[in-house]
């Protein structure tokens, strides 16, 4: 009888956390915080090789932003404003999975519209387009550089609040609507 509870204890069904992440939860890396491996699945064994970013990571604050860039080991950042866009250039050079997706930044309170990276000339680089909502505040950010907890190496870029975009097109059309339309305002 002790055995049949036993084995009848012993087989009970295992729970797992199943919970999906509310609507609004980041799921992501967080500098500094080794992944939950209760949520997540285990790390690949190896770690990515030198000279490879593993992530891209936006942040909002106080009407600013903050960009980080992650790798295994260090890495030195440039920066060059080439009109409303600024171009960090690593020296890395290769992009692991993901890393080359846009990050859409537009609709979050930060100067910031788009993120991208992609391989530079020639493949010795990576460069990180930052694109501005505002072309007056394109400017290079602030460095900060730093190995974290987790062992991983990271750059941020700080960005302070930028100008208000105003939406012109919407007071435009109500300015001209008793107004003839311009060459331009025509389609043809």
């Amino acid at each position: 009888m002790r055995g049949f509870l036993l084995v009848l204890l012993l087989a009970s069904p295992a729970f797992a956390d199943n919970a999906q992440h509310k609507e609004g939860e980041y799921g992501g890396v967080i500098p500094g915080q080794k992944p939950d491996t209760a949520t997540r699945p285990a790390k690949p064994k190896r770690p990515p090789p030198r000279g490879t970013l593993t992530w891209i990571g936006f942040e909002a604050k106080d009407g600013g932003a903050q960009l980080f860039l992650q790798s295994v080991a260090p890495f030195q950042v440039s920066q060059k404003v080439v009109g409303s866009t600024l171009v960090a250039t690593l020296d890395l050079t290769k992009l692991a999975s993901n890393t080359w997706r846009r990050i859409d930044t537009r609709f979050f309170d930060n100067p910031l519209s788009a993120v991208t990276a992609q391989r530079g000339r020639r493949g010795r680089s990576i460069e990180v387009r930052i694109a501005f909502k505002n072309s007056k505040d394109a400017h290079e950010g602030t460095v900060r550089t730093a190995t974290e907890a987790d062992g991983m190496y990271y750059a941020y870029l700080t960005f302070p609040e930028g100008t208000p975009v105003a939406n012109d097109k919407a007071t435009d059309k109500s300015d001209k609507t008793n107004a003839k339309p311009d060459a331009k305002d025509v389609e043809q």
